[in-house]
C-alpha cells in the first residue's frame, strides 16, 4: 500500500483527546466555525486478486459501499472517542476493475497476500473520495466498507470468492492546527469490523508490511483480498480396434457453462494436438472443416490461445485423433463443462466408464459435471472391431496354392502342344 505518512500528529492528538474526553458522542457538535470544519480528501485502499500461476486473469469488476460505523465512547485509558462518520452517503468509492492483460505479481508464502509461491496476485488502487464530507470537530470519525456481493454466499463473479473480512473499518483522524482550524490527518484501515476505541498513538504507528491481509482481525490493512478459483480441464481421444483407424480425426464439442469473465488458456505444454488437422481418407471432415478449430485465439494481447468466455456459456469445436489430447487451464470453480463428440460408426465409451491413459494423465472423469476442487481429466474410447469370418471360405493360403498349380498346369499344355507341332513339322 501507499502508506500515507503522518506528521506532526503528538500535539494534535493530545488536543483531540482533550475535546473527546468532554464531547458527548454523536456525529459532531457545531461548535467550530463553518470555516474552521475539516472538510475531508481523497483516501486510497488496495484490491488483490489472487489466482493460481498457470490461470489468466478474468475479467472482473467489485464496488464498495461505505456506511457509518458505530460510536464508541471515550472510556478514561489511553484512547480516543470515536464517532460516527458523518455525510456517508457522499463519499465516492471507484470500482475495481481486472482484465486478462493485467501485470500480475508471483506470491511469496508470506507476504500477507496469495500466501504461497503456486499463486500469483494482480492489483487495482481504488480511491474514496470525501470531499463533500465535513468534520466539525477534533476526534476520530468511524466508516464501515462493504465489499459488494461478497458474504456467505458469495456473488463476485465466476470462480471468485472473499477471502478475510469483506467489512473492514476505517478510522479518520481529524485534528486541530491550534489555531482553530481543523484538518485530516490520516485514514486508517483494519481488517474487520472494530468495535473498540482507537488507541491515541494509533495514527502514528505504520502498517506493519507482514501483516495478514486475508485475516479476519483488528491489524491494519491496506485493503481486501479476493481469490480466483479455479481448475484445468483435459480431454482426450483413445482409438482401440481391429478396424479401428488410428489417423482419423474425431469431432468434439467443448461447453462451458456459468464462467463468464474467465479467459482458459489452451496449455500447448500439456497437451497434444495438431493445430491444423490434415485431411486423411479416414476423416470425415474436410480440410476447411478443421482448418481453423484448434487453432482458436479469442484474445491476441495474451500470450499463448486463449478463450473468453462471456455470456451464460459458452461453445468450441476441436478434433482428435487417437493419442491426442488438450488441456484448457482456469476454469473457474463451479462452472460447467460438457464434452461430447461424433463417434460415427464407433463404439463410443466415456472415460468414466472405461478409464485410460493420454500422455501422463489417466483418463477417468466424467465428460459433464461442475468444477470443484481437482483437475478434470475426461474424453473418449473409440473402438470398431471386426470379426475374420472362417468356415465356407478359403484361407489366404488356399487360393495361393490353387493358383499356382494352375498355372502351372496352364505353362505345361503350352509347352507340350509347342513340342507336337514340332515333330509334325
Amino acid at each position: 500500500m501507499k502508506h500515507r505518512k503522518i506528521t506532526a500528529l503528538t500535539a494534535a492528538l493530545t488536543m483531540i483527546v482533550s475535546a473527546a474526553s468532554v464531547m458527548p458522542v454523536h456525529a459532531g457538535a457545531a461548535n467550530y466555525a463553518a470555516d474552521k470544519q475539516a472538510k475531508g480528501t481523497t483516501a486510497q485502499i488496495e484490491k488483490y486478486l489472487v489466482l493460481d500461476k498457470t490461470a489468466t486473469v478474468p475479467e472482473a469488476a467489485f464496488n464498495f459501499s461505505i456506511a457509518a460505523g458505530e460510536a464508541v465512547p471515550y472510556d478514561g485509558s489511553e484512547t480516543i472517542a470515536a464517532y460516527a462518520g458523518p455525510d456517508a452517503d457522499q463519499i465516492v468509492i471507484s470500482e475495481a476493475v481486472f482484465t486478462s492483460t493485467d501485470t500480475t505479481v508471483d506470491g511469496t508464502a508470506d507476504d500477507g497476500i496469495a500466501n504461497s509461491t503456486e499463486k500469483k496476485y494482480v492489483k487495482r488502487d481504488v480511491s474514496l473520495d470525501f470531499t463533500k464530507v465535513t468534520f466539525p470537530e477534533p476526534g476520530v470519525y468511524r466508516y464501515i466498507i462493504t465489499e459488494e456481493g461478497a458474504g456467505d454466499t458469495d456473488n463476485l463473479g465466476a470462480g471468485i470468492s472473499h477471502a478475510g473480512n469483506y467489512r473492514k473499518t476505517m478510522d479518520v483522524y481529524v485534528t486541530d492546527d491550534d489555531n482553530g482550524v481543523l484538518s485530516v490527518a490520516a485514514y486508517i484501515l483494519y481488517n474487520s469490523v472494530i468495535e473498540t476505541a482507537p488507541e491515541l498513538a494509533e495514527a502514528v504507528v505504520a502498517m506493519d508490511e507482514k501483516v495478514d491481509r486475508t485475516a479476519d482481525d483488528d491489524a491494519k490493512t491496506d485493503g481486501f483480498v479476493n481469490e480466483y478459483l479455479s481448475q484445468d480441464l483435459t480431454f482426450a481421444k483413445k482409438v482401440s480396434g481391429n478396424q479401428g483407424s488410428k489417423d482419423k480425426y474425431f469431432k468434439f464439442t467443448v461447453t462451458i457453462a456459468n464462467a463468464d469473465g474467465a479467459n482458459l488458456t489452451i496449455d500447448t505444454n500439456a497437451s497434444s494436438f495438431e493445430n491444423e488437422p490434415t485431411k486423411n481418407n479416414a476423416t470425415v471432415y474436410t480440410a476447411d472443416d478443421m482448418k481453423n478449430a484448434n487453432s482458436i485465439d479469442e484474445d491476441a494481447d495474451v500470450d499463448g490461445q486463449q478463450l473468453a468466455i462471456t455470456g451464460e456459456s459458452k461453445e468450441y469445436t476441436f478434433y482428435l485423433q487417437n493419442g491426442q489430447y488438450i488441456t484448457l487451464l482456469g476454469l473457474p470453480k463451479g462452472a460447467s463443462y460438457t464434452v461430447t463428440e461424433e463417434a460415427e460408426e464407433y463404439t463410443s465409451k466415456a472415460s468414466d466408464a472405461e478409464s485410460f491413459t493420454a500422455g501422463s494423465f489417466t483418463v477417468d472423469a466424467a465428460v459433464s459435471g461442475t468444477v470443484e476442487d481437482e483437475d478434470i481429466r475426461t474424453g473418449f474410447t473409440n473402438d470398431k472391431s471386426g470379426l475374420i469370418p472362417t468356415g465356407i471360405l478359403l484361407s489366404v493360403a488356399a487360393p495361393a496354392c490353387i493358383g499356382i498349380a494352375v498355372l502351372g498346369g496352364i505353362v505345361f499344355l503350352l509347352i507340350k502342344g509347342r513340342k507336337r507341332r514340332t515333330e509334325e513339322d
